[in-house]
């Protein structure tokens, strides 16, 4: 009998830590899903960060002036908070705050890219919450600075109380294990004893029910923990779905380009702003290698190349692409290395925004730098030219008087001064060019004004508008109803002569001149009115087009290069832009866009 005893406690104990092995093992599994999904939220909010940095990099104005800009963002993204720090740590919007103190550690893994998350807890409640580093730039200053966006992990109430109850169980079984050892060490140790007759069956009964209660009772829990099992892996589940689903929305809901590739240089992902920035469709590229999608030649192609072989993100550049309808574009472009949970490269992914507008607004700016230091070194050279001039034309007539007025000389003192007279022209021209003009603004009707240029310049009003000497046929399509716009009168209409007598002259054989004019509200915010001057003319090279703006530059043989600078500085100066598209031999189209008077 007590050797029959001893084995049942031995068989027992066996089952116990074969149980205590399978709990562990579960328990294992548990903690192993849970890391799964805490891996799952970081890489999220790795790619949430950086695309919110790159949001507010397009944005930057608003991002600093509008105190809503980034709570919508916090709203949308699902962020806690958001902030947005310059190169020494302080709140770009409030400087007054305290100074973040960023790790250098922290700052070298922005810098190659990788993800920079940091965990830690809040002071009210002492719940936990995950920020995670990006870079940023300031687009006009080109300053660099961080991104920190803040997130709670997906861990609810719930969980974390199975946390415990996991813990708790873990010291239970250990317990009922050494327990277990000590019932058995027990067994053998009074084995050799004599053992009375009387109440020996009732009690192997009795620790035989023990242990049957013991068994049902283990077995009832291993069983609670199986269904806790069951749940959390459908949980994890459906959580996985809810982070893809997650990850779409934010590629959906971003204004910046986002296109994924993989390590064999295939598209895997191709968000919409990234359709309406290139004017691609993603179906007709997912699953396309980068050559095949832009050329070999694209800036997109070249720089995923270095960055899959030097296996490193890139800071942010500016690059010049080709849409798809050949039109060409700036974009600000960064380029990172996609990684999976073990830090393995599995590809790159690159996101940009159109800087065209900003762009073209730097130009301008350097415009009319160019302008002003044009205008300084005018004003000094027109007077010393002027003296000569007076001198010289002075001499000119006076030696007109001296001879007669049948003297074959006087055709060459005619011609001097006629040329003196050309050269006055040119500085009051580069004057006008040079100098600042107070503008006095205020609504003109501008198909009046037009009429009135087309009168003077073609010297006849009737319609259908016919210039005879020149040969020139004028369609003008300005509707009755266009705004009028805030501008000077005077100045607006000197341009305007300008690039009409620019397009007669460009016809010298004939041709038809078209006038046309358009109203554009964006959004309701910029109001301008577009006035088109096509003619059918000689059309100016392609290589020469984005030279005709400069001061001294001209196409014409007797052309001063003056013209279109200064209707460059007058639209400019308007608070406007002009626009010129020309093929040789077929023609030029200019665009003046100028601010309504609404």
């Amino acid at each position: 009998m007590i050797n029959i005893k001893g084995l049942i406690w031995l068989l027992t104990f066996l089952l116990f830590v074969f149980l205590a092995i399978f709990n562990f093992h579960t328990l294992s599994l548990i903690s192993s899903v849970q890391k799964d999904l805490n891996d799952e939220f970081e890489k999220r909010l790795h790619a949430t960060s950086l695309l919110i940095a790159k949001e507010i990099e397009a944005n930057f104005e608003k991002a600093l002036n509008d105190s809503e800009f980034i709570t919508a963002l916090e709203k949308k993204n699902g962020a806690q908070q958001i902030l947005v720090l310059d190169s020494e740590g302080l709140d770009i919007r409030n400087k007054s705050r305290p100074k973040a103190g960023i790790d250098k550690s922290i700052r070298e893994r922005i810098e190659r890219g990788e993800a920079a998350i940091l965990p830690s807890y809040e002071a009210k409640g002492n719940r936990l919450i995950k920020s995670a580093y990006a870079s940023i730039t300031n687009p006009a200053a080109q300053e660099k600075g961080f991104v920190i966006v803040k997130m709670y992990p997906p861990l609810d109430k719930g969980e974390q109380k199975d946390d415990e109850s996991f813990g708790f169980l873990k010291i239970l079984i250990g317990f009922v294990v050494l327990a277990l050892i000590f019932y058995v060490i027990r067994s053998f140790m009074i084995a050799g004893r004599p053992a009375k007759k009387e109440g020996d069956e009732a009690k192997i009964k009795g620790d035989t029910g023990f242990l049957i209660h013991t068994f049902h009772s283990l077995m009832q829990q291993l069983k609670v923990k199986e269904q806790e099992l069951q749940r959390l892996r459908t949980v994890a589940e459906e959580r996985a779905e809810v982070v893809e689903d997650y990850n779409e929305y934010i590629l959906k809901s971003v204004s910046s380009g986002v296109i994924a590739f993989d390590k064999k240089n295939k598209i895997t992902t191709f968000n919409q702003a990234a359709e309406k920035i290139l004017g691609f469709d993603s179906s007709e590229l997912l699953g396309k290698s980068c050559s095949e999608a832009f050329g070999e030649e694209s800036g997109l192609c070249r720089l995923l190349a270095v960055t899959m072989q030097r296996s490193e993100g890139s800071p942010r550049s500016e690059l010049e692409i080709v849409k798809r309808n050949s039109e060409k574009i700036w974009v600000g472009i960064s380029a990172s290395i996609l990684k999976n949970r073990k830090d393995e490269a599995i590809g790159a992914i690159l996101i940009f925004s159109d800087i065209t507008e900003i762009k073209r607004l730097q130009d301008e700016v350097r415009q009319k730098d160019r302008l002003t230091v044009l205008g300084e070194l005018a004003g000094g050279i027109a007077h010393e030219f002027r003296n000569m001039m007076g001198t010289i034309l002075g001499f000119a007539k006076l030696l007109s008087k001296k001879i007669g007025k049948k003297d074959t000389k006087q055709g060459m003192i005619e011609a001097i001064i006629n040329e003196l007279n050309t050269m006055e022209m040119m500085i009051n021209e580069l004057l006008s060019l040079g100098k600042a003009q107070a503008i006095s603004l205020k609504p003109v009707d501008i198909n009046k004004a037009l009429r009135n240029v087309l009168i003077k310049s073609m010297g006849e009003a009737r319609e259908p508008w016919l210039d005879s000497a020149h040969h020139v046929k004028i369609d003008v399509n300005i509707p009755g109803d266009i705004p009028e716009i805030m501008a000077d009168e005077l100045l607006i209409r000197q341009a305007f002569t300008n690039l009409i007598q620019n397009s007669v002259d460009a016809m010298p054989e004939g041709g038809e001149l078209k006038v046309g004019g358009k109203y554009h509200a964006t959004d309701g915010i910029e109001k301008m009115v577009e006035i088109t001057i096509k003619d059918t003319g000689t059309g100016i090279p392609k290589d020469k087009l984005d030279k005709i703006f400069l001061p001294f530059f001209t196409t014409k043989p007797k052309g001063t290069g003056l013209g279109l600078a200064l209707v460059h500085k007058i639209v400019l100066s308007h608070n406007g832009r002009i626009e010129v598209e020309s093929e040789e031999g077929k023609g030029t189209t200019f665009k003046v866009f100028l601010p309504a008077a609404v």
